[in-house]
């Protein structure tokens, strides 16, 4: 009987020693979480300001009409007060037929200012006085030998003679001036059309026109240097005959870091053309102009005349079997 109280005792002993073993091991796992986190917490913690130093703010804009970093804004407005009236040319195409290819080209360029001008005026003035003057000598030179050559006789004609004297040797040519607009186009085919549009750094240019199909040859959005003339291209086909309408549309554009680019000042230049049709063309549209019933009856009258002749021809070759025999 008394053994039973005792192993009561180990009993309840080792239970409380298991609880308190458990009640160790948690805390242990509760500071161990603890020390992780504080561990971890240090190297977690720069990582929230290196994401909000990548965000920029941004604020309205008013030459683009919209939200943007100050810095692009400062550079739009920079751009759009850079931006002037420059030079451009345009090779049009008036008259044009209707299905002909055309490949109108589009010049620009920054203006010249007053020293380049009268740096290209000084440079034509060197030129020209150049060239007379090579005018002058070569007409004195030939004067000079017809003299030598007049007083020459027969007898000493095979005697060795003094030579004409050399001329002079030509002066190095002034370095060619830089093209205009439209110098540049004026080779093309068509007429060279000049207009005055607002020219910037960089430029975007577009052709519309109703009842032309127009395909761009070249990038929509260029850069425009100094002292150089930038070319875009267009394939254009007419469609449609009569009196129709091109439009040219250029426009100074101011770009971000990440490309977007957003317009700042434009220029548009309409310019009419004179479509004809010729003779193929206009038959095509009176029979697709033509009604129902009269496109059915000119069927019938050509079936009708295809049968008639073949009927002669076979008459035509009955008698003359019959003749033969």
């Amino acid at each position: 009987m008394l053994r039973r109280p005792r192993l009561a005792h180990y009993v309840a002993a080792a239970a409380l020693l298991a609880l308190a073993a458990c009640g160790q091991a948690a805390e242990q796992e509760v500071q161990t979480t603890d020390a992780t986190v504080v561990e971890e917490s240090p190297s977690a913690a720069p990582s929230e300001p290196a994401l909000g130093s990548a965000a920029q703010p941004t604020e309205f804009c008013a030459e683009v009409g919209r939200r943007v970093s100050a810095q692009d804004c400062a550079d739009f407005a920079a751009l759009s007060e850079d931006a002037a009236q420059g030079a451009a040319a345009f090779n049009a195409p008036d008259p044009m037929e209707r299905g002909e290819v055309h490949t109108l080209q589009l010049a620009i360029s920054f203006a010249l200012t007053q020293e380049q001008i009268a740096a290209r005026d000084e440079r034509a003035r060197l030129e020209a006085e150049r060239l007379e003057a090579e005018r002058v000598e070569a007409e004195r030179l030939a004067a000079q030998a017809e003299r030598e050559a007049a007083v020459l006789t027969t007898d000493n004609a095979t005697e060795a003679q003094p030579g004409t004297p050399a001329p002079p040797p030509r002066s190095a040519a002034a370095p060619a001036p830089p093209l205009t607009p439209s110098e540049t186009v004026d080779p093309l085919q068509g007429e060279t059309v000049e207009f005055t549009p607002l020219v910037g750094r960089f430029m975007r240019a577009e052709l519309v026109g109703n009842g032309f199909d127009i395909e761009p040859l070249s990038p929509a959005s260029q850069e425009v240097l100094q002292d150089s003339v930038t070319t875009w291209n267009w394939r254009v086909v007419a469609r449609e005959g009569g009196r129709r309408a091109l439009t040219l549309r250029t426009v100074v554009e101011g770009c971000t870091a990440e490309g977007q680019c957003y317009p700042l000042r434009s220029t548009s230049q309409n310019y009419d053309v004179n479509v004809t049709v010729g003779v193929v063309g206009q038959v095509q549209d009176a029979l697709t102009a033509a009604p129902t019933w009269l496109r059915l009856v000119a069927g019938v009258l050509t079936a009708l005349a295809v049968l008639i002749g073949a009927w002669f021809g076979l008459r035509n070759a009955f008698r003359k079997g019959r003749a033969e025999a």
